[in-house]
């Protein structure tokens, strides 16, 4: 009898070692990292996305990123320093102009460079050089060659213009470009400074060529 208490009391140890392993088995198994697999919503809620990681979601966008870091061309030209450039040369020629209308009236005087009188080319040589072109050259000739040569049709404001004689493919004589079709020069004895129009068939015809200096 004793034997089967025995028995009975070592079987019920054993069965309950067992039922003790199974249940902290159980226990440790359920303690585990929880498996997120097909829960996307799960995992999102503890990372953040490729997009939302440290440091990307300051950076700029894609496009602009390249740019910044691949684009060698060269950087667009500074809208205000052109301009100031196109403002610099239309005052100049604004000068030159204005300087050549204020002698208009002042008459004509062999050799002459200066207010008392002028010749062709000692007219040119004066305005030129109270507007700062101090090594403007003294003769008609030497001034067809100061700047960038024109055609007619490209004279602009301040431009100087020469003409030849009729038949003669040298510079004869000159003025200063005022617009309209007009110039001031001061051709010839006997006359003065003033504006004359070479839209004429005369001047068309026997034009030697525009001077830009600006």
């Amino acid at each position: 009898m004793k034997n089967n208490i025995l028995i009975i009391a070592i079987v019920t140890l054993v069965a309950v070692g067992v039922i003790v392993a199974v249940i902290l088995t159980s226990v440790l198994n359920n303690a585990g990292p929880p498996d997120n697999s097909g829960d996307s919503s799960g995992y999102s809620s503890e990372f953040p996305s490729e997009s939302e990681s440290p440091g990307t979601s300051d950076k700029p966008s894609d496009s602009s990123d390249e740019h910044s870091s691949t684009d060698n061309s060269d950087p667009p030209s500074d809208p205000s320093s052109t301009d100031s450039s196109d403002n610099s040369s239309n005052s100049e020629a604004e000068r030159i102009v204005a300087a050549a209308n204020s002698l208009i009236g002042v008459p004509f005087a062999e050799n002459g460079s200066d207010p008392d009188g002028f010749d062709n080319s000692g007219f040119i040589y004066y305005v030129l050089r109270e507007n700062g072109y101090i090594t403007c050259p003294r003769g008609t000739e030497e001034q067809s060659r100061m700047g960038t040569r024109l055609n007619y049709d490209e004279l602009k404001d301040g431009d100087l213009v020469f003409f030849s004689d009729e038949g003669s493919d040298e510079v004869s004589f000159g003025g200063i470009y005022a617009g309209n079709g007009k110039m001031i020069a001061c051709l010839m004895p006997g006359t003065l400074v003033r504006e004359v129009d070479i839209t004429t068939d005369y001047y068309r015809e026997n034009f030697f060529g525009g001077v830009s200096l600006t």
